[in-house]
């Protein structure tokens, strides 16, 4: 009778219900009494986890095995209260993500939680091994017959209270006898008191004094005996496997024994988290699923973590920080930061994540979690050997993770930081580095640590016209090695100065010399030449001086600390901090990235790319590459010598050995670029401002694209976007733009500039390949001569009077030597000796009080326009240059022509400016001589040879 209880009025039992008929065969009959038996209709009719009873939708699930073991039923089936296909897929959809969630907070509770089966399985584990290696010391100890019988009555005593225990289910006794080996495998001795485990627990300890007690009767061998309950447990019947388990504070100190010095600090700083987090327990107590969870929270770590100690060369003792804390602390802001972003309505989807790029704490990279997952495998190789964290461990053998399971977990944990509008909540900002450019080295070279400072202390401050003092220590030499000859700080900071040498009549540098040289692989021990701008600089005399002093090191100013273990932190932090007290830091063209200066400077002069590897150092991709010869040095220092950084050099009477003079290379002001965004990631405006003045050059909206209403950019004059691409391009060619930091931002805008066809002044000439002309010069083919044409686009632009180029022209307020771009007006044109010159006249913006009479300005919207000016621009006719047409490093681009009635102002122009010679900014025929600077002399001194 109780079955029919168990049936629904449809003749279906309750747990058929998953499998039900659709009312279209016949719902309230089974298969052998319908009206026909065709084939069998797929199970899923109605979508994934869909049945219907009586109508009505319901979302069925199977629960995973490790829930349904723990008591959970086989199926989930819910209700979704609704008799429409299309709602049910929807709530259906809604459920499965819900269930999903929660299964996974579930698992992952239970596998925290104190009756975890691998923690529980360590536990049990640990048990046998104490009390079987209790059992050895005692039968190889002095004992007395009455002392026996006094350990076998205790071990029955012990048996007894055991089985009361057991039968009375008073579970908490098992706290008393497994308490302190439970807190030692990461369980609360509390949670013992569960069925689950303190079952286990107290049956195990009747084994073991099952077996100690005929151990003690019979003085079996423990090992012997007890073979079984050891295998059982997984451990081998050797008196070595009853040494007790190696604690991770102890793997921490063996992998350091055991690691070069390099890698002992990696160990030592994923070991304080490791300790942190797990505490000092055996390392053979920790399982794969918990190191994934380790490496989770190594990977949430801030970038900074550990920074904020305290302890400088004022405060020794500073305080201590906890990096689990350290991660709850910035979590807690960055989860507040993102609440207030994602609540503003003013800004579109981009501009968020461009906020959040920039706001959010960055944590560690992936790459440098990679790093620590392979400390920690040291650490877990040094306790439990290779066989356990070998690289041929099967995965579900593993304590460790592989390579390939961090990288499928890491896509995980990536989703997981992503907001449901895609928005970071997680960033890392990887170092993206890139080669300084020519303008970046040109105003460090023309910065007070070359030209000059007059505080030896303070070396940003500017020189005095009666204090001057350059200091040739690590901060003036090692920027220029680095960007001459292309070696990492660390190389040059740890060389000595008989590294120094002269080989095959060159001098040259040893780098990685000495064997206890910190070197980050085999191929940095190499010799370079060195460059001839360093020995037209003293360096040759510079290092001689320290060898007659005795001296051993080049740079004995910087030597690594107890806070530091290596020189390039040292002088990093010191050469960092000055680069932005002079505004010349960048992130992204950092000190690092000098090296990477030359290898771009060796690449467009065409040099192989395993030369530029020897050079810098890398790891080579053949054999032969990997064994640098010395010989080639001559060509090496052929290649070194024709990277040009427009250096000059001359001299000063007040220093005795040569100085930097000057840079060739032309600067020009910097604009930083900012741009608004739509949500389709589309430039909606622009606004160009002058870095240093923080004045507005340009700013503009596109038409029909509305700007973020955080912007006041809305209220700006608004243009179509192949305007304000021309606009911008324009710019170009007079200033030097900084894109915006973010990717996103610069990726739009270089997209938007494709809009404008813009040609060069100068194209560049076409060179015939080397394998060409060798083939012609081997193989000459008779066909009759035809005269060569040149080609017309590879010719120079024919300039006249009127017309308007940016080019580079000294300036009053710079040193005679220093270039600015600026743009100037063709005033006429001069031949000589066969080469034409154009008479160019010097530009400026044009200042409150308004232009002079020997001044031509351009001011109207028109004549802007014509001459392709973006500000009103003066040129003063009194002021003007010689510059050869063929000039290209003078002259950049071509912009305009100016109007008819400004011709006219610029013929009054010239008669009030009246004769004027224009001055030559080179003198090709005659060498440059170096400036030398004499002191003034109260009295005349009269040549030897005229008396």
């Amino acid at each position: 009778m109780s079955s029919k209880n168990c049936i629904l009025p449809n003749g279906i039992a309750v747990d058929q219900a998953a499998s039900l008929p659709s009312p279209r065969r016949g719902g309230s009959q089974t298969g052998s009494h319908g009206a026909r038996c065709g084939p069998r209709e797929p199970s899923r009719k109605w979508g994934l986890h869909l049945v219907r009873r009586n109508g009505i939708f319901y979302f069925r699930r199977r629960w995973p095995e490790k829930i349904r073991c723990l008591g959970a039923p086989a199926f989930l089936s819910v209700s979704l209260r609704t008799h429409l296909l299309a709602e049910a897929v929807k709530r259906s959809a809604d459920m499965l993500s819900a269930v999903e969630a929660g299964e996974k907070n579930v698992l992952e509770e239970l596998q925290d939680s104190p009756v975890s089966e691998a923690r529980v399985q360590a536990m049990l584990k640990e048990i046998v091994r104490r009390a079987v290696a209790t059992m050895i010391a005692r039968q190889e100890s002095d004992l007395s017959i009455e002392g026996s019988e006094a350990c076998l009555r205790r071990i029955e005593a012990e048996t007894g209270l055991i089985r009361d225990a057991q039968r009375a289910r008073d579970w908490p006794v098992a706290s008393a006898f497994a308490g302190d080996i439970a807190g030692q495998n990461g369980i609360d001795p509390e949670t013992l008191e569960a069925p689950a485990v303190a079952r286990q627990v107290l049956s195990l300890l009747r084994r073991l004094n099952d077996l100690s007690a005929r151990v003690e009767r019979d003085f079996d061998d423990p090992l012997e005996v007890g073979r079984d309950l050891l295998i059982d447990h997984g451990l081998t019947p050797t008196r070595e496997a009853m040494k007790p388990p190696m604690l991770l504070s102890e793997a921490i100190e063996k992998a350091c024994e055991e690691a070069p010095q390099d890698v002992e600090t990696k160990i030592r700083v994923i070991g304080k988290v490791a300790l942190a987090y797990f505490g000092d327990v055996p390392v053979a107590s920790i399982v794969l699923e918990q190191s994934f969870e380790f490496l989770f929270q190594v990977w949430m770590l801030p970038k900074r973590w550990g920074k904020g100690h305290g302890r400088n060369r004022h405060e020794k003792i500073g305080k201590d920080l906890c990096p689990l804390q350290e991660i709850r602390d910035a979590d807690a802001q960055d989860a507040q930061l993102l609440e207030e972003i994602l609540n503003l309505d003013t800004l579109s989807v981009p501009d968020k994540r461009r906020r959040l790029v920039v706001e959010l704490i960055p944590r560690l990279t992936d790459g440098y979690l990679f790093v620590q997952r392979d400390m920690l495998n040291r650490i877990f190789r040094a306790a439990l050997g290779r066989k356990r964290v070998g690289r041929d461990v099967d995965d579900e053998d593993r304590l460790v993770p592989s390579h390939a399971q961090l990288k499928n977990r890491l896509r995980a944990w990536h989703k997981s930081q992503k907001t449901p509008c895609k928005l970071p909540k997680r960033v890392s900002r990887p170092k993206r580095r890139m080669s300084w450019s020519l303008e970046h080295v040109s105003r460090l070279l023309r910065s007070p640590i070359y030209v000059g400072t007059s505080s030896p202390k303070q070396r940003s401050r500017k020189a005095t016209a009666r204090n001057r003092i350059i200091i040739r220590d690590a901060i003036y030499w090692v920027p220029l090695i680095m960007i001459t000859m292309g070696v990492r700080p660390e190389e040059i900071l740890q060389a000595a100065v008989p590294d120094v040498v002269r080989r095959d009549g060159i001098l040259c540098l040893f780098v990685g010399d000495e064997e206890d040289a910190v070197l980050k692989n085999e191929q940095s021990r190499r010799v370079l030449p060195i460059p001839e701008i360093l020995l037209e600089l003293g360096f040759r005399e510079w290092v001689v001086a320290k060898r007659k002093f005795g001296e051993t090191w080049l740079f004995p100013e910087i030597q690594p600390d107890k806070s530091h273990g290596r020189r390039s932190q040292i002088f990093g932090d010191r050469l960092r901090n000055l680069l932005k007290t002079l505004k010349l830091h960048d992130t992204r063209e950092d000190i690092y990235a000098m090296r990477r200066t030359l290898s771009s400077k060796l690449l467009s002069r065409g040099i192989d790319t395993g030369t530029r590897q020897r050079i810098l150092g890398h790891l080579e991709g053949t054999t032969i590459d990997r064994h640098y010869s010395d010989h080639g040095l001559l060509e090496l220092k052929d290649m070194l010598d024709a990277v040009d950084y427009g250096i000059e050099i001359g001299s000063d009477r007040r220093f005795g050995f040569p100085i930097i003079v000057g840079n060739r290379t032309a600067l020009q002001t910097a604009l930083d670029v900012d741009v608004a965004l739509t949500d389709r990631r589309e430039v909606s405006a622009v606004q160009l401002r002058d870095s240093e003045t923080d004045e507005i050059v340009f700013e503009a909206a596109i038409s029909g694209r509305k700007a973020p209403a955080e912007y006041t950019w809305n209220d700006c004059e608004a243009l179509e976007e192949k305007d304000v691409a021309a606009r911008i391009v324009s710019l170009g060619r007079q200033y030097s733009l900084t894109m915006p930091a973010s990717e996103e931002a610069t990726a739009a805008l270089e997209h938007l500039l494709i809009l404008v066809d813009d040609k060069p002044f100068y194209a560049p000439a076409t060179k015939p390949s080397v394998d060409k002309e060798t083939e012609e010069i081997e193989n000459p083919s008779v066909v009759d001569a035809k005269p060569i044409v040149d080609n017309p686009d590879s010719r120079p632009i024919d300039l006249e009077a009127g017309d308007l180029v940016v080019c580079a022209l000294p300036s009053r307020r710079a040193e005679p030597t220093k270039s600015t771009a600026r743009p100037g007006i063709v005033v006429n044109t001069r031949t000589m000796a066969g080469r034409k010159f154009l008479d160019i006249a010097w530009g400026g913006p044009i200042e409150t009080a308004g232009p002079a009479p020997h001044e031509l300005a351009i001011a109207q919207a028109v004549e802007m326009a014509e001459a392709k000016l973006d500000i009103p621009t003066r040129f003063n006719l009194r002021r003007r240059f010689l510059v050869p047409e063929e000039d290209t490093a003078r002259l950049h681009h071509r912009l305009g022509r100016i109007s008819k009635s400004a011709e006219s102002r610029l013929r009054e122009g010239l008669l009030y400016a009246g004769d004027v010679s224009p001055e030559p900014v080179a003198e090709p025929t005659r060498k440059q001589r170096p400036l030398v600077v004499e002191r003034r002399r109260s009295r005349s001194v009269r040549p030897p040879n005229s008396r």
